[in-house]
């Protein structure tokens, strides 16, 4: 039985498809994945689906799967969630379960790096994967030295994580590096135990540039701009108010349109706010009327309202949402235009 170790992956199902070709994989051959099989490439779902499937097969946690199972989600895992749609949840749960290394006797494998003279089942998550917090930790320890350079265990490791070039990073019997871009246009490498060969496949273009500009506009329009604050739907429309992409353009536009029409609500929502503070004030008397308005969504304002300080300014710090902002003209039952 033959062990077949894949670099960072990245959605390239072509390639890695190739590579298992090359390497004339068995049904009994170990294949083991050294994670980040997600983002930035264009079919992440199928390497999903065949690493899922593939018996005898190993996935390693890497950053990226981490950033999914966290919910740190920055654009290359918003697209990937699009990607998987439905099946989302599906590919978190599977997530989850991911081991942070796998051992052999001939091998360590992680996705990112290990902390030298630490065994391998006491190493911190965040080393082992690559997160920020890992590489924050590696920079306080060995400043500007690579892990790499310092480890002295007796194993090999075997990693993926940073792009080492078009070539494998080796330090025989220590270190090997495997992840060769193949998402950027790079290779996708393999190495094959026990004998140590590699083999590689040539991605032919960019893949991740080519994303980056293809799923602009839907990443956009998924984004839960309800619950998003004034400030920072402000800071997207700035941002990319005058892309290239017309289409992408004219999204925004609307969404600073739609924010600046709900804004201008706001001398109608004081009035109606002072017309329940009257109504209260009628009911329960001018000082107990706090009592059962403490219970109301826009209590907050009633207050101020009674305080004579409720101004647009205060409304926006109290409702820093849209969300929060219809949820309050729906409890005034207004029946301003929305």
């Amino acid at each position: 039985m033959r062990t077949i170790v894949v670099g960072d992956i990245h959605g390239c199902y072509e390639e890695l498809r190739q590579l298992i070709a090359k390497a004339e994989i068995r049904e009994d051959d170990c294949l083991i994945s050294l994670g980040d099989i997600v983002d930035r490439g264009v079919d992440s779902v199928k390497v999903y689906d065949f690493l899922k499937n593939r018996p005898n097969t190993i996935v390693i946690m890497g950053n990226h799967e981490r950033k999914h199972l966290r919910q740190t989600l920055s654009y290359s895992q918003e697209i990937v969630k699009l990607q998987f749609g439905e099946r989302y949840q599906e590919f978190l749960e599977w997530v989850r379960y991911l081991p942070y290394y796998y051992e052999t006797e001939a091998a360590i494998f992680v996705h990112a790096a290990v902390e030298n003279g630490i065994p391998i089942a006491e190493q911190r998550e965040e080393v082992l994967c690559g997160c920020t917090a890992g590489e924050k930790h590696f920079e306080k320890l060995y400043g500007n030295t690579y892990w790499s350079q310092r480890y002295t265990g007796e194993k090999p490791v075997i990693f993926g994580h940073r792009v080492v070039g078009d070539e494998p990073k080796i330090i025989p019997g220590k270190v090997y590096g495997i992840d060769t871009g193949a998402c950027h246009g790079g290779r996708l490498t393999g190495l094959i135990l026990p004998n140590f060969e590699f083999v590689q496949v040539q991605a032919p273009k960019d893949y991740w540039q080519e994303e980056i500009v293809k799923w602009q506009l839907p990443v956009m329009k998924a984004k839960p701009w309800g619950s998003y604050k004034w400030e920072k739907i402000q800071g997207i429309c700035q941002e990319f108010r005058n892309s290239s992409n017309s289409e992408l353009s004219a999204f925004i536009r609307e969404k600073e349109q739609w924010m600046n029409d709900l804004l201008a609500l706001s001398t109608q929502i004081i009035l109606k706010v002072e017309e329940k503070l009257t109504e209260l004030i009628s009911l329960y008397g001018a000082d107990d009327f706090k009592k059962p308005a403490c219970g109301l969504s826009y209590a907050q304002l009633l207050y101020k309202a009674n305080a004579s300080y409720l101004t647009g300014e205060f409304l926006q710090q109290a409702l820093p949402t849209p969300d929060k902002w219809l949820q309050v003209i729906n409890d005034l039952e207004s029946t301003l235009p929305r």
